[in-house]
């Protein structure tokens, strides 16, 4: 019962396969030059003896090209070409016959044969048949490389077009013998076709009509009598009468050797009867004016009403019709287009009528050689042509387009096609959506994670997918005739067999996870959606789509023994803990949270209420924002700091962790977050910033010159306004230098000596007096004083300096004053004095009575000569003051 299905479908296969290999009537016919260059094109790439070209019906197999044997057909039954066609493999290759269980036995390896060497590839055609193979053989074992099989694949590829061609042309051949006995059909009606004739006797104005030309307008001869142009005049459709008339007048007046046009007439029925009208002056007078005018009439009335429709139809048509003609030195265009050339090319008719390379210049690279090559192909044999490719529209899209053809070949060579195209995207599209899935169920069943097996209501398997070496380490063979009751635990059987019952009138059920046993001997967890297609008849069973939860059911456990600890964990957190679904609805938060913000909620009930109700309205955007960058970037953390209100009346500043988790789906499920409150810390940081923004208009505001300097490279890190102005550099040459280039060369050692010296004294250091030098070269003396510091997380020190150049100057002057004050009061207690006391001692010599005249002038001599001593040191003394004032 359940080998039916696949046998009948089998069946249905092969008589497909064998209705199209029929349908090419290529069994038994003679060899073709087109067959035979491609085998020994064969032959030669893959360096083989022989290679065929092999039709394989249900009985034989016949050689349509035989290169390198002479046989024209072999008995199908042990052929390698049967298997060929049969196995899925793209190639069917047997390196050594003699060694293939299939083949060693057989005619065509141990006879006279001795095929060893087989190669083929099935001949597949567009609607999936594989009508035969193109094989290369070899009478010794062999290997073919990657190459070699890529030209096989273009050489079939070669032979499967050809069978399209040879199709391509019986379809012609059949539509040109209907084309034919449609023509002799139309040539029959035309012959029958009765015309309307008129005379017009110009100077009688008589006119004379036959039957057929008043049957045309419903009348009979009798009642159109008397017949004058005055009275057919009242028969002309008003609208043609002006356009008719001119016509006629050019004939008369010699301007015109005839005139033929298509103008309406009314019905005696009051319709409109469209006539194709054909009339010349056949007589004229010996002056030369007009005397006999003669035409016909023909009712083109259905033509007309045809044309209109089948320019409705085409206009109307998804997709462009037009005739293409090529003339013979390469020339083309397009003639006739319908109005669907806007939709399908993205230009207008007539556009495209003027130029056709504006459809040529987007045809896609990789289409347009192979295109050209049908069109020239076409040409050449007249053959059906069809093709599709794809095309730039103008619009930026890129589309496939499909085009049928009929060529016709005109006398002068040009060939024409009456052409349609058609828009064949969306087709095309579900062609590889098609192909894409079948492919992903094929990779999915064969080669993923899941499980795929068939078996009855009774448990008993029909088909288990090759995932179950993988999955289950039993290979899916050994489950072939077995019961799946086998491989479950005892404890799960009833609960597993009861499920399959439940599909007797469910669809699908789900199966509560059971333990099926490894072929390791462990027990394996499985998860199973199972559904009933008992009456599918390419199924004939349920269909159990199974999963190895093995490891989830384990971490499941641990999860739950974890869940209790974590929502300690959580719940004894000094930081806020929270998440939300993404809505911002709360679905959890810790006690801490409901601690500070459970007032803003009736009853402190905060789950299911929105998040934004605890957040301080001029923070809303910036939180939805933030939310928005975390669905952007799941499992990423984004940083925020947000008020909230405190009950207290205070505002709160809380900082933040956001981070966005994805449900197993890899959709964004909920926001988790964990915050803490940063008031006093935001209070302590502004406090900081104040204060340090009062030291910093202190340093730059300073009279004095500052600057601040790095400890490890002695480079200036910052200097004040009063330092540029005072030494001359800009902020950016001090940024550039280092304290050691505005002293002289000279000062270094006592520089380096003075750092060395603050460094053991300490973090405050009064360094007493050293030289620096500005940058026009000036030297000053500076008293500088120095503390340490951390500036902008380097070691520096920064330096206050006091320019005492000036005061160093009087203090040196003072020193040098002082220095002559001392030689002075030397000279007074030296110099002055000797000579003063001699004066004072002779003067006391005077008084004395017993002193001679003599006595007292040379006294009076002496205290003469001392006081010029005197008076001399006196002077010198001026002398000296004098010069230092100078």
């Amino acid at each position: 019962m359940n080998n039916k299905p696949k046998y009948m479908m089998e069946n249905k296969f092969k008589n497909k396969r064998l209705k199209d290999l029929h349908s090419l009537k290529l069994l038994d016919t003679t060899p073709e030059k087109e067959y035979d260059t491609i085998t020994s094109l064969a032959a030669f790439i893959c360096d083989t003896p022989i290679s065929l070209v092999s039709l394989v019906t249900d009985t034989r197999q016949f050689f349509k090209s035989h290169h390198g044997i002479d046989i024209t057909e072999t008995n199908v039954e042990n052929s390698f070409c049967d298997y060929t066609i049969k196995v899925p493999q793209k190639f069917f290759i047997v390196e050594d016959a003699r060694k293939d269980n299939r083949f060693k036995d057989t005619s065509l390896v141990i006879g006279n044969s001795s095929f060893i060497f087989y190669a083929g590839i099935p001949l597949i055609t567009k609607e999936g048949n594989a009508l035969g193979t193109l094989c290369v053989i070899d009478h010794k074992p062999r290997k073919l490389d990657e190459k070699q099989l890529e030209a096989l694949t273009s050489l079939a590829n070669q032979v499967v077009q050809l069978f399209e061609l040879r199709k391509n042309r019986l379809e012609i051949k059949e539509m040109a013998n209907n084309f034919a006995d449609e023509s002799q059909r139309l040539h029959t009606i035309i012959s029958a076709t009765r015309v309307g004739t008129w005379e017009w006797h110009i100077p009688s104005d008589k006119i004379n009509l036959n039957e057929r030309w008043a049957e045309m307008l419903g009348y009979t001869l009798e009642e159109l009598k008397p017949l004058s142009s005055e009275s057919i005049q009242r028969l002309i459709f008003p609208k043609d009468f002006e356009t008719l008339t001119e016509k006629i007048m050019a004939c008369l007046e010699k301007k015109s050797d005839f005139y033929v046009g298509e103008h309406r007439f009314l019905h005696k029925k009051g319709h409109v009867v469209w006539i194709h009208d054909r009339g010349q002056v056949v007589s004229w007078t010996k002056d030369g004016k007009p005397l006999l005018m003669a035409g016909t009439h023909t009712d083109i009335t259905e033509l007309k009403n045809t044309e209109t429709q089948f320019s409705t139809i085409t206009n109307n048509i998804p997709g462009a019709v037009f005739r293409y003609q090529r003339y013979p030195e390469g020339k083309d265009e397009l003639r006739l287009v319908s109005n669907g050339a806007k939709s399908l090319w993205g230009f207008s008719a007539e556009e495209v009528m003027q130029n056709n390379n504006l459809i040529w210049e987007r045809y896609d690279d990789k289409d347009l050689k192979a295109h050209l090559q049908t069109i020239k192909n076409s040409a050449v044999d007249l053959s059906f042509w069809k093709h599709e490719w794809r095309y730039h529209h103008p619009d930026g899209t890129i589309r496939w387009h499909k085009g049928f053809g009929n060529p016709v070949r005109l006398k002068n060579d040009t060939t024409i096609w009456d052409s349609v195209i058609f828009d064949i995207t969306t087709q095309k599209e579900n062609e590889l959506k098609i192909e894409k899935s079948e492919k992903r169920f094929k990779g999915l069943v064969q080669n993923g994670s899941d499980l795929i097996t068939i078996f009855d209501f009774k448990g008993n398997y029909n088909y288990v997918s090759p995932t179950s070496r993988k999955i289950l380490g039993i290979p899916s063979e050994e489950f072939v005739e077995k019961n799946a009751l086998e491989f479950i635990h005892p404890d799960d059987k009833e609960t597993f067999y009861a499920s399959l019952l439940s599909l007797k009138n469910e669809k699908q059920v789900a199966i509560k996870p059971f333990r099926f046993k490894h072929g390791d001997g462990s027990w394996r967890w499985m998860e199973t959606f199972v559904t009933n297609l008992m009456e599918d008849s390419s199924v004939g069973g349920l269909v159990a789509n199974s999963k190895d939860i093995t490891e989830r059911k384990l971490t499941e456990d641990k999860l739950k023994k974890s869940e209790a600890y974590y929502r300690g964990l959580y719940e004894s957190q000094t930081n806020y803990v929270l998440r939300t679904d993404m809505d911002g609805n709360y679905t959890y938060v810790n006690k801490k949270f409901v601690e500070e913000f459970g007032w803003l909620y009736a009853d402190e009930k905060i789950l299911g209420n929105n998040c934004m109700g605890s957040i301080m309205d001029y923070h809303h955007q910036k939180t939805q924002e933030t939310v928005g960058q975390c669905v952007a970037e799941p499992g990423k953390v984004f940083k925020i700091e947000i008020d909230k209100p405190s009950s207290d009346g205070r505002i709160l500043t809380t900082l933040w962790d956001f981070v966005c988790v994805e449900d197993s789906d890899g959709k964004p499920s909920e926001i988790q977050c964990m915050g803490l409150d940063i008031t006093d810390r935001i209070k302590s940081e502004k406090a900081l910033k104040e204060s340090e923004h009062r030291y910093s208009d202190l340093f730059q505001l300073s009279p004095q010159p500052k600057f601040v300097y790095d400890m490890a490279t002695l480079k200036f890190l910052d200097v004040n306004q009063s330092a540029i102005e005072h030494y001359g550099y800009s902020y950016d040459e001090f940024m550039n230098m280092s304290i050691s280039e505005i002293r002289p060369e000279s000062e270094i050692p006592k520089f380096e000596a003075t750092l060395k010296r603050a460094q053991e004294k300490g973090k405050q250091t009064f360094l007493g007096e050293h030289i620096h030098r500005k940058k026009n070269g000036k030297e000053i003396v500076v008293e500088i004083r120095i503390n340490n510091l951390t500036y902008k997380g380097k070691e520096a020190k920064v330096v206050l300096v006091t320019d005492i150049t000036e005061r160093h100057n009087h203090m040196k002057a003072i020193e040098a004053q002082n220095e002559r004050f001392r030689k002075i009061a030397w000279t007074q207690s030296h110099e002055v004095r000797a000579p003063l006391a001699r004066i004072m001692g002779m003067v006391e010599l005077l008084k004395v009575d017993y002193t001679s005249t003599k006595e007292k002038e040379l006294l009076l001599k002496h205290i003469l000569f001392s006081a010029t001593e005197l008076d001399d040191i006196v002077r010198d003394i001026v002398d000296a003051t004098q010069q230092e004032e100078i």
